[in-house]
């Protein structure tokens, strides 16, 4: 499957896992309880990429932090759908498309010596069935929807040959994993409701989260003044009475290397030096985002229920040196499960290779 290809499939699954942002049940008072248990939360941590399985397996903190993460994964999940967005048509589609990757994939693993992938007949034969041509138009209508740059492109027929044949073996191979139990399975059952909780947090997030937590210029100014050493001018002030301090043969004080980094504007060795301000409005848009999500989690909390006290196995030394993953099935939420600030890595994309 070429890249354009991947792009399709990607889009039309709805799954933003690069915007990291990231993070079920009608009405909050009609909403069923979650509870993961100590077992549930191994299954789920053992499904991890080997270097978050060797930190979670060695500390007991970052259990517990996993833990808090996964917890407020749901709990915005659960706030989506007590806005009733799982609801909407489009996001239903996301919603039971994501359920049946998830059952294929486990579907497949499980084929040991069994029969390969669906043949072109087959997947033919598929699209045939009653509604599978209307299913597919839909889902390259989604993917346009999600990605503004395929919008109103012309999908050249080899390209189309590839989709169809992709989308064709995902649904067949959730028909016959649901066929044979698959989807009955708790780490299957635990997977597909932690992605589905992915597609549903990450909606949430941009349509109210991210507007709901953009920093003002008031809120900058106001930082700023109570951080002073985000102030470039009186840092470079503070520093050039240091250098006089010195030259006039005073002792020079150890500066911690924060404060040349802050001064600088140099926060991330990583990409381009950051302003003043703009350290201010990450800082501000971060405790926002903190505090609406504490928010989140008091209303939906209640019914959700996380187990920290659970085991990990470390991974096998081989894993650990090639960078193995332990499954091919999509991974949980790694360690940052909640909406992602803006500069950091998404918590929602998975840490697999």
């Amino acid at each position: 499957m070429n890249s354009k290809t991947k792009a399709w499939i990607v889009a039309g699954c709805g799954i933003v896992f690069s915007l990291g942002l990231i993070f079920w049940q009608l009405r909050v008072g009609h909403a069923a309880a979650i509870n993961l248990t100590t077992e549930d939360m191994s299954l789920i941590a053992s499904d991890q990429a080997p270097q978050t399985r060797t930190r979670l397996a060695s500390d007991p903190s970052a259990r517990k932090d996993f833990a808090k993460n996964v917890r407020e994964l749901l709990a915005v999940a659960e706030e989506a759908r007590s806005k009733s967005i799982a609801y909407r048509p489009e996001v239903k589609r996301q919603l039971d498309l994501v359920r049946a990757i998830v059952i294929s994939q486990n579907y497949n693993q499980s084929k040991t010596g069994g029969p390969g992938a669906a043949s072109e007949a087959e997947i033919e034969a598929f699209f045939k069935e009653p509604g599978q041509e209307e299913f597919l138009a839909q889902f390259v209508k989604d993917a346009q929807a999600h990605n503004p740059m395929m919008a109103g492109q012309q999908i050249p027929e080899e390209q189309m040959k590839d989709i169809r044949q992709q989308l064709g073996q995902v649904l067949l191979g959730a028909r016959q994993g649901a066929a044979a139990g698959i989807d009955r399975k708790r780490g299957v059952e635990l997977q597909i409701m932690l992605e589905q909780a992915r597609v549903l947090a990450s909606t949430y997030a941009q349509e109210t989260l991210i507007p709901n937590t953009k920093a003002t210029e008031a809120e900058i100014n106001a930082y700023i003044a109570k951080h002073p050493e985000l102030d470039t001018k009186q840092a470079r002030t503070k520093a050039e009475e240091k250098r006089t301090e010195t030259k006039d043969g005073k002792p020079e004080e150890q500066v911690h290397a924060r404060h040349i980094l802050i001064a600088s504007g140099a926060q991330n060795p990583f990409g381009p030096p950051k302003s003043s301000k703009d350290q201010a409005r990450d800082a501000v848009e971060q405790e926002k985002e903190k505090t609406l999500i504490d928010e989140i989690v008091k209303r939906q909390g209640s019914h959700i229920t996380i187990a920290e006290n659970f085991s990990v196995t470390m991974p096998p030394p081989q894993q650990m040196q090639e960078g193995l993953p332990p499954g091919a099935a999509p991974a949980p939420p790694p360690a940052s499960a909640s909406p992602a600030p803006k500069g950091k890595a998404p918590p929602g994309k998975s840490e697999r290779k």
